[in-house]
């Protein structure tokens, strides 16, 4: 019996001895084809091996890696790491010893499951986009300050710290055993941003990573046979990386000054003060003040007024921000609600804030009692004079 035929008949008898979470699919000497899935039974990794001629004096033993649940980018390097072990083992038996390399791997790298979402998150993290009309004086200089994306391997969760002036929004994503068919758990959020932009970015995150698992509701039997979980990390981790990085150069549209103080101190919390912070509908930030003078103030059209902003925001609550369901690319697209072409040049989207739900009559009787008490006084004043 030759070295490989000994190697094969040893492998054969020890490896799911030796490496429970392991199944032997083929065991002979022209092929190595091994199941292993590291205590995950959803994150399912192939290995396939093949003995060279010059093995193993000369030659390390062939791998080849394939897997649904893993990306090619972390098969490719991690078939790199596992030929660079066994080439420190040239001369020994090696099919039991880079598998227990590779299961040893996927264990102690659990989060390897989210590879290409955590590198595009890293890039994000890097590039800075900001429109330069949003930038003023002194912001220029600051409007990028580089956030921070922490990975946590034995609690198999990311935390992110996104950074946008002085302002910072922390939060942590954990990873489930059965990702992506269960999106991720966002928790341990932290942030000195106003209470208004901090709920809203803790919901809407958690709203992503629901859609990317659960279907519509509104969907044919075929559609929904169709259904396929999307990845979530990226998805939802990219929302508050973005969101948190515009909101302190965000300008209100009525005044057109920047709605966040650049001091996160001086924050505005009196819920009645006009310079308390208002998220709209069509997602634009408006001090309350300026929102009720000019929501108080003529024309009334009938169907309500409409946003002044120069543009469409971006994260619009009339947006979705699931891209194709279909295929598991990180790159979310944000669709729009409408089916109507958009026009970027205004934002023209109705107001709508829960606080201020007032009929078109009552506000033109509010604006004409309003008038009137001005006369009265205006009266007064020139009687007196």
């Amino acid at each position: 019996m030759d070295f490989i035929e000994q190697e094969v008949s040893d492998f054969r008898s020890s490896c799911e001895k030796k490496l429970p979470h392991s199944r032997i699919v083929i065991c002979s000497s022209s092929l190595i084809r091994v199941d292993i899935y590291p205590e995950r039974p959803n994150r399912l990794m192939t290995v396939c091996l093949r003995f060279p001629e010059d093995y193993p004096k000369i030659t390390p033993i062939l791998v080849e890696l394939k897997s649904r649940a893993y990306s090619e980018r972390l098969l490719t390097e991690l078939t790199r790491l596992i030929d660079d072990h066994a080439r420190e083992h040239l001369g020994e038996p090696q099919a039991l010893l880079v598998l227990a390399f590779a299961q040893q791997y996927l264990t102690d790298n659990p989060l390897c499951v989210c590879l290409d979402e955590i590198k595009q998150l890293r890039v994000d993290i890097k590039t800075r986009v900001v429109c330069p009309e949003q930038l003023t004086g002194g912001e220029e200089a600051t409007a990028h300050v580089e956030s921070q994306l922490k990975l946590r391997q034995k609690n198999n969760s990311v935390e992110l710290i996104a950074r946008g002036g002085r302002y910072t929004y922390r939060v942590t994503a954990v990873v489930p055993d059965i990702y992506p068919a269960q999106c991720v758990e966002l928790k341990g959020q932290e942030s000195n941003l106003p209470a208004v932009l901090v709920r809203y970015l803790n919901g809407q995150s958690r709203e992503i990573a629901r859609q990317c698992v659960e279907p519509p509701v509104r969907l044919s039997k075929d559609e929904l046979a169709n259904f396929r979980p999307a990845k979530s990390l990226y998805r939802s981790l990219k929302f508050c990386l973005e969101a948190t990085r515009d909101f302190h150069v965000e300008r209100c549209p009525i005044c057109d000054n920047t709605v966040l103080p650049n001091n996160p101190t001086d924050v505005e919390l009196e819920e009645n003060a006009d310079a308390y912070i208002e998220r709209v509908y069509c997602g634009h930030l408006f001090h309350q003040g300026c929102l009720k003078q000019y929501l108080a103030e003529p024309p009334f059209p009938r169907g309500g007024k409409l946003c002044p902003a120069k543009r469409r925001h971006p994260r619009s609550d009339a947006q979705t921000y699931m891209g194709s369901r279909a295929g598991s690319s990180v790159q979310g697209v944000a669709a729009s609600a409408s089916s109507k072409p958009v026009d970027n040049a205004v934002c023209g989207i109705k107001l709508a804030h829960d606080r201020w739900v007032v009929s078109v009559k009552t506000a033109e009787a509010r604006w004409a009692q309003k008038q009137a008490r001005q006369r009265e006084l205006e009266e007064v004043v020139d009687f007196l004079q």
